[in-house]
């Protein structure tokens, strides 16, 4: 039988050791910090819009740190400014007006320096001077938010009287940068899918998307939808005259100039080759045929200039109106608007005709 003294020893070896509050309260806020970090983590889906994953990672980190009041803001590309994108603490309105030039000599100080708060908020003396004032916040902590050595954003914060586990502070920085870079990421890829790679305007596929959910909108609401088809004349001969880059460069430039001609609510896009595309929502046949004249106006008098080669540009248009119109999809309003651009081409090219004109002149 082991004796008392055995007992007493046996007994102390397992009691847990006795832990001091400081360390009990340090433990817990570590653990409320890595837990928050969790979560924001889990709820990050790139599909989202970048504000909107940030808000979440700022949230998670006022629960980790007690921080009230932060600001994320992005360089933007191929520029020294830095735009405020999203923030806990702050209105909307004041985070979007907010925005500073950093110089290259303040860039690469924040990405050589330790990423502590202290070290960073205690040299970057105009940028601190700066979010004292216009986000009105006490000695402003800055993290710079980087990428393999290259700032894509900083993090400032203001300071709580007492912050626990300045890990926890740096670990979300790290997760808010590769936020940042896998949402750009992401956002690339998704406009690659969406647009077309040589002239930037949607491609054919969503233009398709689009007017087939236009369409069924016009249909439920009884509201009318137009086309515009157009159609580049002589293009080959472009092509073959001056090779195909010329002709890649001449396209870019008529797709840029088209672009500008719509409404946000029009969509313009690539149909193939050197026809172009676009839906013009609650728009009736007169409005899109006063549209399409601009267009061919404006082409018109613009001319391309490659290589010491002046271009004339000259394009055909056919413009097709859905109005209550009964059994027609989105494939019979694109023959429609197809049909018009060739009637424009047999009627010597660089004009504009409607189908609704060619039905009733084949009728009579």
């Amino acid at each position: 039988m082991p004796s008392k003294k055995n007992i007493a020893v046996f007994s102390n070896l397992s009691a847990p050791p006795v832990q001091t509050e400081p360390l009990q309260s340090a433990v817990v806020t570590l653990n409320k910090g890595l837990m928050s970090l969790y979560h924001a983590s889990a709820e990050l889906q790139f599909s989202k819009p970048l504000p909107a994953l940030l808000k979440a990672i700022l949230k998670g980190l006022k629960t980790g740190t007690e921080i009230s009041k932060a600001v994320i803001f992005i360089k933007e590309e191929s520029s020294f400014n830095l735009k405020g994108l999203s923030s806990i603490g702050f209105t909307e309105k004041k985070i979007q007006e907010t925005h500073v030039y950093i110089t290259p000599e303040e860039e690469s100080e924040l990405l050589k320096l330790n990423p502590l708060p202290h070290d960073i908020s205690s040299n970057q003396t105009r940028l601190s001077s700066f979010f004292e004032s216009a986000l009105d916040i006490k000695s402003p902590g800055i993290i710079p938010l980087e990428i393999r050595d290259r700032l894509i954003g900083i993090l400032v914060y203001e300071k709580p009287d007492s912050l626990l586990h300045q890990e926890i502070l740096i670990i979300f920085s790290r997760q808010a940068a590769l936020t940042i870079e896998n949402a750009k990421l992401f956002a690339k890829v998704e406009d690659m899918a969406l647009k077309d790679t040589l002239t930037g305007l949607y491609n054919r596929r969503y233009f398709q998307q689009i007017l087939d959910y236009e369409l069924n909108r016009a249909k439920r609401y009884h509201q009318p939808i137009s086309l515009i088809f157009l159609d580049v004349d002589h293009f080959k001969k472009i092509n073959d005259t001056y090779g195909h880059s010329t002709g890649d460069q001449f396209l870019k430039q008529i797709a840029g100039k088209f672009a500008s001609l719509f409404r946000t609510t029009d969509l313009a896009a690539r149909y193939a080759g050197d026809e172009f595309v676009a839906i013009l929502p609650s728009t009736n046949g007169e409005g899109s045929t006063i549209l399409a004249q601009r267009i061919l106006e404006v082409l018109g008098d613009h001319q391309v200039v490659i290589r010491g080669a002046t271009l004339q540009i000259s394009v055909s248009i056919g413009v097709a109106t859905y109005q209550d119109l009964e059994g027609i999809g989105s494939s019979g309003l694109i023959a429609r608007a197809d049909k018009a651009m060739y009637e424009a081409k047999t009627q010597g090219r660089n004009c504009v005709r409607r189908f609704e004109d060619i039905k009733k002149k084949a009728v009579l």
